[in-house]
């Protein structure tokens, strides 16, 4: 098992690895526990991962910037459907990619109604097992009102007349990165800057999580309504005690955080003159 373990670590995937011995020790408990195995203890009881895995997972940090932010609500406009509203929407709401990708019809209600429009997340497709309440502010409301509907299924996103998801996003992933890092360079030289010298650093779908996460925080949301904009349940005590639902403040957050995007995607350009009404002298 350590043999096992320290080869496919110097592939090299530690993580992989990590894994690979987590399921082992698993394994040789389950069959100790039930008399299948005819040793007393498992082989893994006194191995530590650390000692044969290199380096383990550091959580990401990734957040794009404004720039970049800027540049990617271009990029998702030249895309077709259904990337170009499936990207806006993770952007605006926060929902991880499998949950928005997998939507479905029936699981937004009041879509007419700007105050009370949401989107119900069910369990299956939730991280927690459990459903997840999402306001929709005005501006995702926008992006879901460019949709089809299709009359063989209820799919949102749907190469299949809305029958299957489209959850493969890889390509199109690709293709909007090569976008971004075009309207950066273009950014770049619009500043009088060498276009040349862009790049756009690595970057996950998941990140815009992160993003959504990092400018609740910067608009000064309570940490409790941004975690919860994000599906992340209450721990300890918090979990016990409050059960309020927090919708009204959440909606409030996701509303602030449009406005926020909008404005960063949409910046006054600097010819743009503020015009003063001069009140002349009363005769």
């Amino acid at each position: 098992m350590v043999r096992l373990v320290e080869a496919i670590n110097d592939r090299p995937a530690p993580i992989y690895a990590q894994l690979v011995f987590s399921h082992a020790r698993s394994l040789f408990n389950w069959a100790i526990n039930r008399g299948i195995y005819s040793l007393e203890h498992s082989p893994c009881d006194r191995v530590k991962v650390g000692d044969l895995v290199s380096r383990r997972k550091q959580p990401r940090q990734r957040v794009l910037n404004d720039d970049e932010l800027r540049a990617f609500w271009k990029a998702t406009g030249r895309l077709g459907y259904p990337w170009r509203q499936l990207f806006r929407l993770i952007l605006l709401t926060g929902v991880r990619k499998t949950e928005a990708a997998g939507a479905r019809w029936r699981e937004f209600s009041n879509l007419d109604d700007s105050a009370k429009a949401a989107w119900q997340v069910p369990p299956e497709r939730f991280k927690s097992n459990a459903t997840h309440l999402v306001p929709l502010s005005a501006d995702a409301l926008a992006a879901i009102a460019e949709l089809p509907r299709f009359r063989h299924g209820d799919h949102l996103f749907s190469f299949s007349y809305g029958e299957r998801p489209a959850t493969v996003l890889h390509q199109a992933k690709f293709r909007l990165d090569v976008l971004m890092l075009r309207y950066l360079r273009a950014l770049t030289r619009l500043r009088g800057e060498d276009p040349s010298q862009v790049t756009l650093k690595p970057w996950q779908t998941h990140d815009l999580r992160r993003v959504v996460r990092t400018k609740l925080a910067a608009l000064e949301v309570n940490d409790t309504v941004a975690e919860m904009c994000l599906g992340h349940g209450r721990r300890g005590l918090q979990r016990v005690y409050d059960q309020h639902k927090y919708e009204p403040q959440m909606r409030r957050a996701l509303e602030a955080w449009a406005s926020e995007l909008s404005r960063i995607v949409s910046p006054p350009r600097k010819d743009e003159r503020k015009v003063v009404t001069l009140h002349g002298k009363r005769r």
